[in-house]
């Protein structure tokens, strides 16, 4: 993938602004959601929204296997992305919760 994220083309080893920003979810309560800025003029119009917590991250590029399928040995190049460890996280979130769901019935 060119030594870029697949989804959001930050670049393997590049620094860039974590902040964790106020958001409302769709119950109206409140919470703080990590968010990447890669310039700073973006950051600063992210900044009253924050908590003051600001930090320097290292983009780390992973391997992401998209179908998110255990049982397949045989994972072929088209069904993995370099992603940065922001958005392959986030990638993951839903299948993770799906798995802790059935596992605790």
């Amino acid at each position: 993938d060119g030594h870029e994220c697949a989804f959001c083309g930050l670049k393997n080893k590049q620094m860039v602004k974590s902040v964790k920003i106020r958001v409302q979810d769709d119950n109206g309560k409140y919470k703080y959601k990590t968010f990447w800025f890669e310039s700073d003029s973006d950051l600063k119009r992210a900044i009253p929204l924050t908590n003051g917590d600001m930090k320097e991250v290292k983009v780390v590029l992973t391997i992401a296997h998209l179908d998110h399928d255990e049982e397949n040995h045989d994972v072929k190049m088209t069904r993995l992305k370099a992603l940065c460890q922001f958005c392959h996280t986030n990638y993951d979130a839903k299948e993770k919760y799906r798995r802790a769901i059935n596992k605790g019935q």
